[in-house]
């Protein structure tokens, strides 16, 4: 059974750089770290011809394989047999470090006799052969050091298991690096691949078997984006032996299943995958979501902003193909329905704005351009893209109608102060002296004068701060008198 959500795509926009690196990481390490092994594995094994182990030890390999793996005991034993001289152990020896446990329950039935020189040898063995990287950075239950509970989620058993986990790791990765904040993702990452090892150390007190891989940390991913979603329908693809297919469920619905999926494993499927670890995770990821529910409020809002950023690309497409076929009417309408829908993002204004400029000397033309400048004034900080847009638009405007109807003087005081506020102050300036002459409410009026004469004033701009003060008196001037004693 395999179900994966297929309810995100990547946005580029904001890549994830964070799941980049760890994916950066995890491949380094693999080709330059793990990649050194076969190099450490031929100096174990020529170590141990050196020492002349193989003699002392051969006997004790062949009772321990008939004791805990027969069927490997038969194999070894067909090829022994047909060998025209005794074979070396080595080979075999390096990537079997449970015979190490073996001969230490031999050395203490054993004589003292050379005993010292024997484990004095194999010590200088051992020590060689833990140099390979699953053994010197890989958490092994029944010696466990603190540092390999980190160090281990950063080794892999190959490339296929290499290249599976870090297709996973990207899969989960790049939401829940836009979701969370990224100190919290990576010690959530790295949190879950604590809990997935200690949970299967916990079980496995005396195995002796390196555990390695990112899949407990990823599974925490897994459990992390369940949670995120928690019971909100979600797309989903499954692969059931030779079906597969799509289905949309609440998101944590699917938690049972991939539980299931790895206890099954666990008590039916001969496999070295350690199936308590990605339990571990799953439910490590899934108990820290659920423990932030600030987080979860913030990513619920932008999922929600996100279908409708969707919901608005589609009907904007939607406006487009209307043009095309040369149904404007039904254009402007949606359009103009979109604007009222969607009144801070720029797009619709825009759009509207277009279809209308055909006709500069109709009514609808100067509606549209009045319209998407109050819009600017109100939602202007919303969207980067307003600014860009509102420049474009005036221009056009006032180039295709010089008289400008739209740009009233109350507009104008509203557009200046817009401007100002957006750091953009020659328009500010242009649409304060146009709201001037265009009768802009007197009080409004001078409250924006003033402010702007005080910037300059405190910028020491004298030239400037010199125009606004005329343009002050002048509009205070005739307030002044009416309110002078006769």
């Amino acid at each position: 059974m395999f179900i994966i959500p297929i309810q995100n795509k990547p946005d580029w926009s904001r890549p994830p750089l964070i799941t980049l690196a760890l994916i950066v990481i995890n491949l380094l390490v693999f080709v330059f770290y793990q990649g050194l092994d076969e190099g450490k594995r031929a100096q174990a094994i020529d170590t141990y011809r050196q020492l002349a182990l193989s003699a002392v030890e051969r006997p004790h390999y062949n009772r321990y394989l008939q004791r805990e793996n027969p069927e490997a005991y038969e194999r070894w034993t067909a090829i022994r047999e047909a060998a025209p001289e005794p074979l070396s152990i080595g080979p075999l020896v390096v990537q079997d470090i449970e015979f190490d446990a073996y001969l230490r329950e031999v050395w203490r039935e054993q004589e003292p006799e050379n005993l010292e020189a024997w484990q004095r040898k194999r010590h200088q063995f051992e020590t060689e052969r833990n140099k390979i990287s699953v053994l010197q950075a890989g958490l092994i239950p029944a010696e466990p050091e603190p540092l390999d509970f980190i160090t281990s989620l950063f080794l892999h058993g190959g490339w296929g298991h290499l290249l599976g986990n870090m297709a996973f790791l990207f899969l989960f990765g790049f939401i829940l690096e836009t979701a969370l904040r990224p100190s919290v993702y990576v010690a959530m990452y790295l949190a879950s691949g604590l809990a997935a090892d200690g949970l299967f150390l916990l079980l496995n007190l005396n195995s002796i078997t390196p555990v390695v891989g990112a899949s407990g940390a990823i599974s925490g991913l897994m459990g992390m984006y369940l949670a995120l979603y928690g019971f909100r329908r979600i797309r989903f693809f499954y692969s059931v032996l030779f079906y597969f297919g799509e289905f949309t469920a609440p998101a944590l619905w699917v938690l049972p299943a991939w539980l299931a999926k790895e206890f099954y494993g666990y008590f039916f499927v001969e496999s070295n995958t350690a199936y308590w670890a990605h339990i571990g995770g799953l439910l490590a990821g899934v108990a820290m979501v659920l423990a932030l529910p600030a987080s979860r409020k913030q990513f619920a809002q932008r999922e929600e902003e996100s279908q409708q950023e969707d919901a608005l690309n589609q009907h904007l497409r939607e406006v487009q193909r209307l043009v095309a076929n040369l149904d404007v009417e039904q254009a402007r309408r949606r359009a103009d329905y979109l604007c009222k829908h969607h009144p801070t993002d720029p797009r619709p204004w825009e759009t509207l704005f277009d279809l209308h400029k055909s006709q500069p000397s109709r009514k609808p033309f100067h509606q549209a351009a009045f319209s998407a400048l109050r819009a600017f004034c109100q939602h202007g900080d919303t969207d980067p893209h307003w600014i860009s847009m509102i420049k474009e638009l005036l221009g056009e405007y006032r180039s295709l109608s010089p008289k400008a109807p739209a740009l009233t003087g109350d507009l104008c005081l509203l557009l200046s102060r817009r401007f100002w506020n957006l750091g953009e102050r020659s328009y500010a300036e242009a649409y304060l002296r146009l709201a001037q002459a265009r009768g802009a409410k007197r009080q409004p009026l001078i409250a924006m004068v003033r402010r702007v004469h005080r910037h300059y004033q405190q910028s020491t701009d004298i030239a400037r701060a010199r125009h606004w003060h005329s343009a002050l008196e002048a509009l205070t001037e005739p307030a002044t008198s009416d309110s002078e004693p006769v």
